[in-house]
């Protein structure tokens, strides 16, 4: 099997923390040919979508080594599988990157599928659960902002839209004299959308993260925030430790599943915070090197096995032949 991953610089990788670098060792180990690409590496010509691949050879404790750039760009039509790991920020150049590999059109298996991380904003897409959620309010208007966060009479959390592990997230309130200023400054004077929701303290519960493969229970963890920090996120301090799921879990896993599936998101990552659903990771989801530290259990052979049945699945489908 050929398969290629849409990723970030893999200087930056660390071993012990990164879910795409296990995943790809594993089919790796597996006898795969594995490469990857930036978008920078992707574009369009001659009626093909095409990348300049590298090589993926990784190392359990040295991470990748040998990686080769190719000297030629490569038609994605040529490969097996795409994975999508890129990391947000979801900028233009991660949105055209969408664009582009969605213009393969099934032609390869594509997962998280193109149009599905594009529709499914990982802050937006809880609102198609609002049951299970903390009250929330979406706008660029500071004004209309401030008039929400006075009627919940708590504290908030004020997020951006487009960023991960934490970044550019805040706990505020109507009290706090910063607000006119935080909100101008996190919308832009007006000019961009983030999302206030009442502050759930995760101090005591923590914050648990969910791995879903196919909509299923894959694994899951429960991060706790340092004393220097609100957020429970591992890139800020936060510490984690072992967790099952609840019942609450349970009834937001059977109401998320059939939109997961319908999108083509089959790799997510969930964050539930004292039983309400804060996020739902569609781009790079995290979780798998911190689970096999906690319980041993290595969910990146569940992935490949995954990816494996489903290429079998449409090579198998493309070799029947034609009904008469």
């Amino acid at each position: 099997m050929k398969i290629a991953f849409l990723l970030y610089p893999t200087t930056s990788v660390k071993v012990d923390e990164d879910s795409s670098f296990w995943i790809m060792h594993e089919l790796d180990r597996r006898g795969h040919e594995v490469s990857h690409f930036e978008s920078k590496d992707l574009f369009w010509g001659g009626g093909h979508v095409l990348a300049v691949l590298s090589s993926s050879q990784t190392h359990p404790r040295k991470g990748f080594i040998g990686t080769k750039k190719h000297s030629m760009s490569t038609s994605l039509d040529a490969l097996d599988a795409i994975f999508i790991r890129k990391e947000p920020p979801f900028d233009n150049e991660y949105l055209y990157a969408l664009q582009l590999l969605s213009l393969l059109d099934k032609r390869v298996f594509v997962l998280n599928d193109p149009v599905g991380i594009a529709m499914c904003n990982e802050k937006l897409f809880i609102l198609e659960l609002e049951k299970f959620i903390p009250e929330s309010f979406v706008s660029g208007r500071p004004e209309e902002l401030r008039k929400f966060i006075r009627s919940l009479g708590s504290k908030v959390v004020v997020k951006p839209l487009n960023n991960k592990g934490g970044a550019g997230i805040f706990v505020t309130s109507a009290r706090d004299r910063n607000l006119p200023s935080l909100l101008e400054q996190m919308t832009k004077n007006g000019s961009q959308k983030v999302m206030a929701q009442r502050h759930i303290p995760h101090d005591m519960q923590g914050d648990k993260r969910i791995l879903l493969l196919e909509g299923d229970l894959l694994g899951c963890f429960v991060r706790r925030p340092s004393k220097a920090d609100f957020r429970a996120n591992l890139s800020v301090g936060g510490t984690m430790r072992r967790a099952a799921l609840s019942a609450r879990d349970g009834q937001i896993l059977r109401e998320l599943k059939p939109r997961l599936l319908k999108n083509g998101l089959h790799f997510v990552g969930i964050d539930v915070i004292g039983g309400y659903l804060s996020e739902v990771n569609v781009t790079s989801p995290s979780g798998i090197p911190e689970i096999r530290q906690l319980i041993g259990q290595r969910l990146e052979k569940k992935v490949a096995d995954f990816i494996e049945r489903s290429v079998g699945r449409r090579h198998c489908a493309r070799s029947r032949p034609a009904r008469p």
